[in-house]
């Protein structure tokens, strides 16, 4: 049985989607609700209890409590009661409880695959520590952000009929076409504008033949979210209702005894179900308890309270487009997802700010859950399209089997798209089978990489080129869930104390690295922790640079001879394919392993790099006769010498 899960962790709540053997995702009900708080409770003994359990505890010692951990993400350690416990722990608890649900579908059958999602501008630390949070979960975890899940579950015509059986609001995918999410949740404001990548929309048969967004700009408010909307409420509430008696009010909403504490968390629930029903009627009215009387609220109070940090929200939208290089009316749509989405002053003010009437669903705070499992399952062969062999990380669970997939054709190899790509061969890339024999002592003598003749040093001509770099801190790539053209390289990285080049930086996977300026992500493999590039001015040429993460079973910085044994030994055994190989190279200040890769019509300079049980591969493809080698060949070397493994 195939169980693939996706979470949106939350501020205030978490979203849980499963699938089962490729069916079609569904939300999965917690505590008989499809949303579960997020909130957090550490018991004397150690206990970590979620979600409303952990609500129900808070009444007891609110000093154990925590509503909203994804807020503490960036502090370490939290102090719950007299109990401090790590922040990835006790993302770990929330995370947990949802994996768990959702293996209740399935029997409680092992989870292959969990997909979390997470803000666009989380760099690289804070998504480390989210990929931490969710070990021992599941046989593979991946990452897409938020606008990205939205994006891909709202551009229904990119997912194949059955995983499409809800049709949203049809999006043309013509590469280029943009659009803006506006995600308004329970703790946060984001905004992303997020744009369809270089592929073949008319041709949506094969899943080579489809693409994904990249983020182009985001902006947020960490101040503002459903939450400050439920508070803000239950004061105008007490502001009509506390003269009655205020020493009473008081004692309500600080709840200082146990049984002041569980009223206010049953009014607490009533004024968040008051908000709700202000989405769909005009008034409502909010029970409360001796001795006051019951709160009789309207839309249009509600208006009033939020109107300024709603009105800053669109702004930050408008910023976000501008930010983007676009203009609104540029935007082939604007999404709202996020349960606050459902407040009808949010469309109206969005439409009056950009002339854009905005798009939102039934049940909007699932969107980006069910999303970003759909983004995976799009391709549901997640190993590429290396012909008879299986892209993976060493010693992760099997393939599934052809069983828990879609009916398909068989796999090609290749899959052109003018002007045409080709897909790599990195060695060693199959899982099975027993470690390649030793390769034979003449592969280390080979020659090192061809350079051109008469040509200075890459290293030094970079130097020449840059002159010294300038720091650049580390943020989140848009990581990009696409299925274009298909490829199947490896890259690898080790901290250099060189400066940094000026660039982009994108960071995703236990690897990180600085793309030149005038080259764009254009595909990235999650399930293969692999991130392709190419130059801006030619996204789906042949010219391009790849790269992509393995886990060996074994610790190569303590035995590097091993991995250039078993590469050398997989190069010896294709003398057609691969050429070159030296076990050690000096390449942009890094010693690596490189050989060469003739393909038809490019050929394919690899480098790889191993420190302890991870290796990357780099992939810098050379299209035949093209114009642009010196670019990619100044775009390989910053990006060997910027790779950094950050795990």
């Amino acid at each position: 049985m195939t169980v693939r899960v996706a979470v949106d962790f939350g501020t205030s709540s978490t979203c849980v989607v499963a699938s089962i053997n490729g069916r079609e995702p569904q939300v999965v009900v917690v505590d008989g609700q499809p949303l579960m708080s997020s909130a957090v409770y550490a018991a004397p003994d150690g206990t970590l209890f979620v979600g409303q359990e952990a609500e129900r505890q808070a009444a007891v010692d609110p000093s154990r409590y925590e509503p909203n951990p994804k807020r503490r993400i960036d502090e370490g350690d939290l102090l719950l009661g007299d109990n401090v416990l790590r922040v990835t722990d006790v993302v770990h608890a929330v995370l947990k409880r949802a994996v768990t649900e959702a293996r209740r579908l399935a029997g409680d059958a092992e989870v292959e695959l969990l997909v979390l999602t997470h803000p666009a501008d989380w760099g690289a630390t804070r998504t480390r520590l989210l990929r931490q949070a969710a070990g021992r979960l599941a046989r593979q975890v991946a990452l897409v952000p938020e606008p990205v899940a939205a994006a891909v579950y709202h551009a229904a015509t990119f997912a194949p009929a059955e995983l499409n059986s809800e049709r949203t609001v049809e999006f043309s995918g013509r590469p280029g076409d943009a659009l803006a999410v506006l995600d308004l949740g329970g703790g946060t404001v984001d905004v992303s504008v997020v744009q369809r990548m270089p592929g073949s929309p008319a041709d949506r048969s094969s899943p080579a033949k489809r693409a994904g967004f990249q983020v182009l700009a985001t902006r947020g408010d960490p101040s503002f979210g459903g939450a400050d909307v439920d508070q803000a409420l239950l004061e105008h509430v007490g502001s009509l209702v506390s003269s009655v008696d205020p020493p009473e009010w008081r004692k309500l909403v600080e709840g200082r005894e146990l049984t002041d504490r569980r009223r206010r968390r049953v009014l607490r629930q009533d004024v968040r179900g008051a908000k709700e029903t202000l989405s769909r009627h005009a008034y409502t009215d909010v029970p409360m308890p001796p001795p006051f009387a019951d709160a009789h609220v309207t839309r249009e109070d509600l208006e009033r309270l939020i109107a300024g940090p709603l009105g800053r929200a669109v702004e930050l939208t408008v910023a976000a487009i501008a930010d983007s290089g676009l203009r609104p009316k540029q935007l082939t749509a604007i999404f709202l997802v996020g349960g606050s989405s459902r407040i009808p002053m949010v469309s109206r003010l969005v439409h009056e700010r950009t002339g854009v009437v905005p798009t939102t669903l039934d049940q909007p705070e699932t969107v980006v859950a069910r999303g970003a499992l759909r983004a995976v399952l799009i391709d549901p062969d997640r190993t590429g399209s290396l012909a008879g062999s299986a892209v993976s990380r060493a010693g992760a669970a099997p393939a599934p089997s052809p069983a828990d997939r879609r009916p398909e054709a068989p796999r090609p190899q290749f899959q052109p798209a003018p002007p045409p790509q080709v897909a790599f061969s990195p060695l060693n890339a199959t899982r099975q089978g027993p470690p390649s024999p030793p390769m034979g002592q003449q592969q280390l003598g080979m020659a090192p990489p061809p350079w051109r003749p008469g040509e200075p040093s890459r290293e030094s001509k970079a130097a020449e080129r840059r002159g010294k770099g300038k720091k650049t801190p580390w943020i989140i790539a848009a990581a990009v869930v696409a299925v274009a053209a298909a490829v199947g390289g490896v890259l690898f990285a080790v901290n250099s104390g060189d400066d940094e080049p000026a660039g982009r930086p994108l960071a995703q996977y236990d690897y990180r690295f600085i793309a030149p300026m005038d080259w764009t992500q254009t595909d990235d493999r999650v399930a293969q922790r692999q991130v392709v590039i190419h130059p801006s001015d030619s996204l789906t040429g042949d010219d391009l640079v790849v790269a992509q993460e393995y886990v060996m079973n074994y610790d190569a910085t303590a035995d590097r001879q091993k991995l250039v044994d078993e590469l050398g030994a997989e190069a010896a055994a294709k003398p057609e394919q691969y050429s070159g190989f030296n076990g050690s190279v000096g390449y942009a200040g890094k010693t690596v392993i490189y050989y060469r890769e003739t393909k038809p019509k490019a050929r394919v300079d690899w480098y790889v790099v191993a420190q302890g049980k991870i290796r990357v591969h780099i992939g810098c493809q050379y299209g035949t006769g093209s114009p642009l080698e010196q670019r990619v060949s100044a775009a390989c070397e910053q990006v060997v010498k910027t790779m950094a493994v950050v795990n």
